[in-house]
């Protein structure tokens, strides 16, 4: 007498889970052995000591979620990934911090109170600049003036007195010249006078 179709079923999945686990444990015992030999763990590799095929244990989740997490090739690639997150996570957190502190950096420029006036207001200011402006200009042409004018007067001031010592240096050298030629002509007098004498004083 034959069994009910259920337990056939289930004879089927017992069987069918017992080899998903017989790959799962020849799966693992491969990657060990590669492992402890300091050998990659490829399909290669691995069909090389278990004589699984990558289909096998492709089709196995559990068997295939072991070999993902021990392929050499697949953990290199996580931890390209890793790096390459970290090192964005420390760009970005660079940046946010340049961007905070530029943000602190900026000073907002005080609101100009002339943005308060209404235009009508604004224009008598300006009249009134531009007057200052002009009486500024007077007051500076003035006093341009007034120190050419004083410059003036000092020069001449500074000439006339010139003058005047050139005018007295040249007298006294006249005086000193007189004087001179007075001084020289007595000196010929007393030469005349001792010759005079001399002479007398041979004749006597």
């Amino acid at each position: 007498m034959t069994g009910a179709p259920g337990d056939q079923y289930e004879h089927l999945r017992a069987n069918a889970a017992a080899q998903k686990q017989m790959t799962v444990d020849r799966l693992s015992k491969a990657i060990s052995q590669l492992e402890t030999e300091g050998r990659p763990v490829t399909t290669f590799t691995i069909k090389e000591v278990s004589g699984l095929d990558y289909m096998t244990y492709y089709r196995n989740r559990e068997a295939f979620q072991l070999f993902q997490e021990h392929s050499t090739h697949l953990r290199k690639e996580r931890e390209q990934a890793q790096a390459k997150q970290k090192t964005a996570r420390r760009g970005s957190s660079r940046k946010m911090r340049k961007s905070q502190a530029a943000f602190h950096a900026i000073k907002v420029a005080p609101r100009d109170p002339l943005l308060d006036y209404k235009r009508p207001r604004l224009i008598e200011l300006l009249h009134e600049a531009r007057a200052e402006r002009d009486e500024a200009k007077r007051q500076r042409r003035t006093e341009r003036v007034e120190f050419e004018q004083r410059a003036q007067a000092e020069l001449a001031d500074v000439e006339r007195r010139y003058h005047k010592l050139l005018q007295e240096h040249m007298n006294c050298g006249v005086k000193i010249a007189r004087l001179e030629a007075e001084l020289a002509e007595f000196r010929q007098f007393m030469e005349r006078y001792r010759s005079s004498l001399q002479r007398e004083e041979q004749g006597s």
